[in-house]
């Protein structure tokens, strides 16, 4: 008996064995539900006759599934009936379904309507380099099963992993220079399989891309990368995933700009046509200013998941205003900025990335329009398990760019940032984010933006929330609110905790209070019920 949402597999043996297992033995199973859907799935080979079909089914009841194969592999024509009962148990990724883009598309749902907030966790080194069975924390067990239940703990929804099959061919094909390659079934059966089964089973959504956007540069680097595509989502796209193509995809050389982003809209559009859910599919965007913005009109790409960089420009306000006037049709999720503990790339001289840093990026992109964050912390991304990593020649570059202060993976882990972006989801959540929409300061100019706080507002105007950064010093005017008594109050990003609520009476206008000192701070207000109701 199969549950709604979460991964069943159903497994076959062929009549025979093939050289080339993958391309010369294609199986389709068709999945016909109780209301006449129909879902199609790729088997994924897992070593010599065996075929897996990988299904989660979205409704319960009786789903009728068939093959079509290869008549030489005794598998075509194969038919049965898996029953599937509601999911029992309390992730919200399972008793809601998978990630879907609203209908305003301002934001994320799950399959059923219930908003999604994205607060993701970067894990680049998720698949090659996390020790699953080591660790130096004094707390964990377990370096990758540790730092995935220290999120989900503070509030995590997304693990931001990439297979960096770039840097790991051996491990992922059974001849790397092959021309055409074959997957490598023992790493997937003995390592890659536990951790996508462990981030589903603790309810986060895996933001997965398949390697750096130097691969295509390899030998075959486009034939792997279509292979890697279509063999992933056999084997994984039935468990809560959103596809992330690559990283940093157009590169920054621009003679090969193009090429890149071309050859890696191939590989989406396989990813595409292979998944019979309609994951959620974008890309990791490269840092530039203006935002990047390729892959914007294309038919998979379905949310933006932008980086603003570590310093290497400004992350200003400007910016984002500019890429969601150009770009209001799909949402917006800040995908890279401002690691915790990270060197930045400032002109003006490197300094380390504080949480105050962290919550500004974070709060300023839900004000401006956005719908998610994803958070990262040096010692993690770049996977350093001691500080021997910091001693091998090897690491020069990349200590000395993003790693000056000597961060391990245990320093990252216990950075506060990660709980006080745990108390950012919390805030977002309980002002019910989906229903604000930015405030747009009339004659306000740039330099004038920098000094107010950035508000929100809902459609009926009678709620409002409103991020201060540590350099707003300016009154910000809300007009056009519903007049009558409201109820308002102070929200600590620091601490979580909220302020005593304060009643006013306002005529339809109201200048937002100075914040209570010095640091950065929230404030929320809304309408009473008791007037709401009159």
């Amino acid at each position: 008996m199969a549950e709604t949402w979460r991964r069943t597999v159903l497994t076959f043996e062929a009549a025979r064995e093939y050289a080339d297992p993958v391309r010369d033995c294609a199986v389709v199973a068709t999945f016909a539900g109780p209301s006449g859907e129909e879902i199609l799935r790729e088997a994924y080979w897992d070593g010599g006759r065996t075929y897996r079909v990988s299904f989660a089914p979205p409704v319960p009841g009786s789903w009728n599934w068939s093959l079509a194969a290869p008549a030489d592999s005794g598998l075509d024509g194969l038919f049965g009936t898996l029953e599937a009962e509601p999911y029992r148990g309390e992730l919200p990724i399972y008793r809601h379904g998978f990630l879907r883009v609203a209908e305003n598309r301002r934001y994320l749902t799950y399959a059923d309507g219930t908003p999604f907030l994205w607060l993701g966790d970067t894990h680049w080194a998720f698949a090659t380099g996390e020790r699953w069975d080591e660790s130096n924390h004094p707390a964990m067990g377990s370096m990758f099963r540790g730092m995935v239940d220290r999120r989900v703990e503070q509030g995590f929804s997304v693990c931001q992993a990439n297979l960096r099959a770039n840097e790991a061919d051996d491990r992922y094909w059974l001849d790397p220079d092959a021309e055409k390659p074959v997957p490598n079934v023992a790493f997937y059966q003995q390592e890659l399989d536990r951790r996508m089964a462990y981030v589903a089973d603790a309810g986060l959504v895996n933001a997965l891309g398949l390697a750096w956007y130097d691969e295509l540069f390899q030998p075959n680097g486009m034939e792997q990368m279509k292979t890697l595509a279509r063999y992933v989502v056999a084997r994984y796209g039935a468990l809560p995933v959103v596809w992330t193509l690559a990283g940093e995809v157009a590169g920054y050389d621009s003679a090969h700009r193009e090429e890149l982003i071309a050859g890696w809209d191939e590989v989406a559009r396989v990813i595409e046509s292979c998944d019979g859910y309609g994951h959620l599919q974008t890309a990791h965007y490269t840092t530039r200013r203006p935002m990047e913005e390729y892959y914007q009109d294309a038919s998979w790409h379905d949310l933006t998941l932008g980086q603003a960089g570590h310093g290497d420009y400004l992350v200003g306000e400007g910016d984002y205003r500019e890429f969601f006037s150009a770009h209001h049709e799909k949402p917006f999720v800040e995908g890279e900025a401002m690691y915790e503990g990270c060197s930045t790339l400032e002109e003006n001289g490197s300094r380390q990335v504080t949480p105050a840093m962290v919550r500004r990026v974070a709060y300023m992109v839900m004000q401006l329009g956005g719908c998610g964050y994803t958070y990262g912390a040096q010692g993690i991304w770049d996977c350093v398990w001691d500080e021997a990593f910091f001693e091998d020649p090897a690491n020069d570059v990349l200590v000395g760019m993003f790693n000056r202060f000597h961060w391990t993976w245990r320093d990252g882990i216990d950075a506060p940032g990660a709980v006080q972006l745990g108390h950012w989801k919390r805030f977002y959540e309980d002002v019910r984010f989906w229903e604000l929409a930015p405030y747009e300061r009339p004659g306000a100019n740039g330099a004038r933006w920098r000094k107010q706080p950035m508000a929100t507002v809902s459609e009926q105007c009678d709620r409002i929330a409103a991020y201060y950064t540590e350099a707003a010093r300016k009154p910000l005017r809300v007009e056009g609110l519903a007049a009558g008594e409201w109820t308002w109050r102070w929200f600590d990003p620091r601490t979580g905790e909220w302020g005593e609520p304060c009643s006013i009476a306002l005529d339809g206008t109201w200048t937002l209070p100075p914040r209570p000192d010095c640091n950065d701070w929230c404030l929320t207000a809304s309408k009473t019920e008791r007037d709401k109701m009159l």
